[in-house]
């Protein structure tokens, strides 16, 4: 058990609310509260979960990245659902626990309440970043991933689904640095593109695509452009009309996604495995 002292004044009591009856589905370990000398005693129940920092010594890299993920979408969910504030949120691996199957991710939250001024702070976002850096930098040997998780802060900050696609990436080696292809799922014709480090547009145009989905309709002159970085392959969704998509998700036009081996790309209706 954790417990936390705080001033009566500070006790947020709509977010003790919200993690009483709906932390689980967000990944909140239970709290209680009671008075204690005239302030309250915030009691945060551990039992049956174990510290991240000493699980992480045993996990490989894969197994690292989705636990990041699974961090990740607990940040995301709780972003959308704006009961608590992140900031209350204890994004350390001592605070984190995780149980004994490695699949229950939980987080600790102290319901205080968050001065006007730090609200909008993001402080809790660049914790979030160092903790997952710090996380994979010990067994990601060649850097790849780090840098794409540096990439992406510098890109698209605060950006948890994206970040979490990144941490599905894997090193490329001999041929595949070169080049990924698309494999045409549904598409009208058969379609197969190899894209190396260039810019590639894909869209219905015969003119101006490199890549063409025979569907004037659907798609766009130029739906989506995949290029390379210097690091990864990403995809822009040019503002289409009817959207790009990266493993079910609608990406926001305009921004840099990265893409791998094993993303699904959907381009309006028409889907391409990446390999």
């Amino acid at each position: 058990m954790r417990e936390f002292l705080l001033n009566e004044e500070m006790l947020d009591r709509e977010a003790a609310d919200f993690i009483d009856s709906d932390g689980e589905e967000y990944g909140l370990l239970p709290v209680c509260w009671v008075h204690y000398n005239e302030r309250v005693k915030v009691a945060c129940f551990t039992d049956g979960y174990t510290p991240l920092s000493e699980k992480l010594p045993g996990l490989n890299l894969d197994q690292t990245c989705s636990m990041a993920k699974r961090i990740l979408g607990h940040a995301s969910d709780l972003r959308d659902a704006a009961v608590i504030s992140l900031e209350n949120v204890l994004w350390d691996p001592d605070s984190i626990y995780i149980d004994e199957t490695e699949k229950d991710v939980r987080l600790i939250c102290v319901p205080a309440l968050v001065p006007p001024e730090s609200e909008n702070s993001a402080i809790y976002a660049k914790r979030l970043y160092t903790m997952i850096e710090d996380m994979v930098s010990v067994k990601d040997e060649s850097g790849f991933i780090c840098r794409q998780i540096d990439y992406q802060k510098s890109k698209n900050f605060g950006d948890w689904r994206g970040l979490m696609d990144t941490l599905d990436l894997r090193e490329m080696n001999g041929e595949s640095e070169s080049q990924i292809t698309l494999r045409g799922i549904n598409t009208p014709d058969p379609c197969v593109f190899t894209v190396r480090q260039d810019t590639f547009r894909i869209g219905s145009d015969p003119g101006e695509a490199d890549g063409r989905i025979n569907d004037t309709d659907r798609i766009d002159p130029v739906q989506a452009i995949i290029g390379w970085n210097g690091i990864n392959y990403y995809v822009v969704d040019t503002g289409s009309e009817n959207g790009t998509f990266v493993n079910d998700q609608r990406i926001t036009p305009h921004m840099e996604i990265p893409i791998g081996e094993g993303t699904v790309l959907r381009f309006a209706d028409y889907t391409f495995n990446v390999e």
